[in-house]
């Protein structure tokens, strides 16, 4: 039996990490190269992810590569791969955590806007995995994760695009998991409210707003990214290697109201 040192070893093993400089890509990619990976960053702030990129390779000595990647543009997405084979020789893991999300009533849409909202959160998942398929097969224990949310597995109205597309992201992991059987695992995390910076209130929240979310919140605090880079490093290490086509939630406890209120 593996120990608990082996099992999360990551040595020699390369992982794409999309939307890796926002707060739980780079979490993530600093977390898994202190595990011994080499690490592929992607996202559109490219001085951004490039210097993370630099300060991790100095904190942890192994490899990365970061890139400027459009992913809403399959072609850029392509290119991200070629480029982490030329310089890695292969892939090993994927996590697919590109994705953004405003709020936006239920009939305050419209088609160009939902479209986008399904490219920047399920398409570009989509691309980046098929593209890693070829070299991913390859690999043993090969694991793809998907950053899903709360929001796209309960009603979520103020959030039409966003959870109408992660809803559709969680069904895609599942189809993938099913055909791929042995050879690739592929699972989501569901995630909960997260500290992730300024993100929150780009996204339409207030600071009134987030209080009251972890008022309710069973852990009563808000998801750090150091919670989510965790549960992607579980999900994607030896100790889940009999794991796939599921949903971790990860949430403190979700939100919790009694069934019989006194107010």
């Amino acid at each position: 039996m593996k120990t608990i040192t082996e099992l999360f070893d990551f040595k020699g093993k390369v992982i794409i990490i999309s939307g890796a400089a926002g707060a739980i890509g780079s979490e993530a990619s600093r977390f898994l190269s202190s595990l011994g990976a080499n690490i592929v960053m992607a996202d559109l702030a490219e001085d951004k992810v490039k210097n993370i990129a630099t300060d991790i390779e100095k904190e942890t000595g192994n490899e990365t590569l970061a890139m400027k990647v459009d992913f809403t543009e399959e072609k850029e997405i392509e290119e991200l791969v070629k480029k982490a084979v030329e310089k890695f020789g292969k892939i090993s893991a994927v996590v697919n955590n590109v994705g953004w999300g405003a709020n936006t009533p239920l009939f305050g849409s419209d088609s160009q806007k939902m479209i986008d909202g399904y490219k920047l959160n399920t398409l570009s998942a989509y691309n980046l995995t098929k593209f890693c398929m070829p070299y991913l097969k390859k690999e043993k224990n090969a694991s793809v994760v998907f950053s899903g949310s709360s929001v796209g597995i309960t009603p979520s109205p103020e959030f039409i695009e966003y959870s109408t597309a992660k809803a559709g992201l969680l069904n895609m992991a599942r189809s993938m998991a099913v055909a791929s059987g042995p050879e690739v695992r592929f699972n989501s995390l569901i995630i909960g409210t997260v500290d992730n910076g300024e993100s929150s209130k780009e996204a339409g929240y207030t600071q009134e707003m987030l209080d009251n979310v972890v008022k309710g919140i069973v852990m009563k605090r808000r998801g750090m990214p150091a919670d989510i880079a965790q549960a992607m490093a579980f999900l994607l290490s030896d100790a889940a290697s009999w794991i796939t086509g599921v949903e971790l939630t990860v949430n403190g406890g979700g939100v919790y109201k009694s069934k019989m209120p006194t107010s």
